[in-house]
């Protein structure tokens, strides 16, 4: 048995021979690319806005293309957007080699997690709606309303014939299915197309995620006269930047970056920017 002290001077020995060793094998090859090119390549949501705004106003180019700015300055290194469509492409191209990050708006899932390694999370979203207001049971005559009847998507549940649509294959499809197993829900491949629906008076209610609802708010305010937003959180879907599945020592960098944006009000002033104004909104 060793005497304490003689413990205490190994265990500075082993520190000063091995951790340099450990730390030398942990480089990433993701950031030594990128620094050898001096190209940092980011995919984005091709029709997401304010994510990424295509022929955006000035110094509006979308919250995930700040973000991207952000880490190429923290690099040192140029700036290279590409706009995508689709997950699946998103996580081929990472997965090749032809981009380093997704930053696209995306919601981590276990079924994404096979494909794709994902930070942690830079915002936190829920599912959310724009309700018909017509659908909705009136509010009580000759009173004062104090309380807001309908704060979250789990306040409907009650509510008989309301039918839903929803982006398909989505985390709001899935939490359509699981929360209202009894409602009508209409998928379609865009938000756009069912929104539509919504307009149309085909549905009552249009559901997807609470950013993409605020964003469409800030777009269109007169939305308001006929649809309530319904914004309250339900469950936590985690907002995340995508990498390829192979470089542990990219993803703690990443993440490192995410804590410090958070840590100094960054992404909290993105969301001010995005979210609480429409000075993003292209004139028509």
């Amino acid at each position: 048995m060793f005497p304490n002290y003689l413990r205490f001077v190994w265990k500075i020995l082993v520190a000063i021979l091995f951790v340099p060793t450990l730390l030398m094998g942990q480089s990433s090859p993701t950031l030594e690319k990128i620094k050898k090119t001096k190209t940092l390549t980011v995919s984005v949501n091709e029709f997401y806005d304010p994510f990424y705004i295509e022929n955006p106003n000035e110094d509006f180019p979308g919250l995930d293309v700040e973000l991207a700015q952000e880490y190429a300055k923290f690099l040192d290194v140029d700036l290279k957007i590409i706009p995508l469509r689709t997950f699946d492409q998103h996580a081929r191209m990472l997965e090749k080699g032809d981009s380093q990050i997704a930053m696209a708006g995306i919601s981590s899932s276990i079924n994404r997690f096979r494909d794709v390694y994902f930070t942690d999370p830079y915002l936190i979203s829920t599912p959310a709606a724009l309700v018909n207001r017509t659908a909705l049971p009136p509010e009580p005559e000759g009173q004062i309303v104090t309380v807001q009847l309908f704060r979250n998507l789990n306040d409907l549940t009650n509510i008989t014939g309301i039918s839903y649509s929803v982006l398909a294959n989505s985390s709001n499809h899935q939490f359509l299915r699981d929360a209202f197993p009894k409602a009508q829900v209409f998928s379609y491949f865009t938000n756009e197309a069912a929104l539509n629906e919504l307009k149309k008076n085909n549905v009552n209610a249009f559901v997807a995620d609470s950013f993409y609802i605020q964003a469409l708010l800030q777009k269109d305010s007169s939305l308001r006269a006929n649809y309530l937003p319904i914004l309250g959180v339900v469950q936590e879907d985690h907002i995340s930047m995508a990498i390829a599945k192979r470089d542990i020592e990219f993803l703690y960098n990443l993440n490192f970056f995410i804590k410090e944006l958070k840590r100094t009000g960054k992404i909290q002033q993105l969301i001010n920017k995005y979210f609480k104004s429409n000075k993003w909104v292209k004139k028509e």
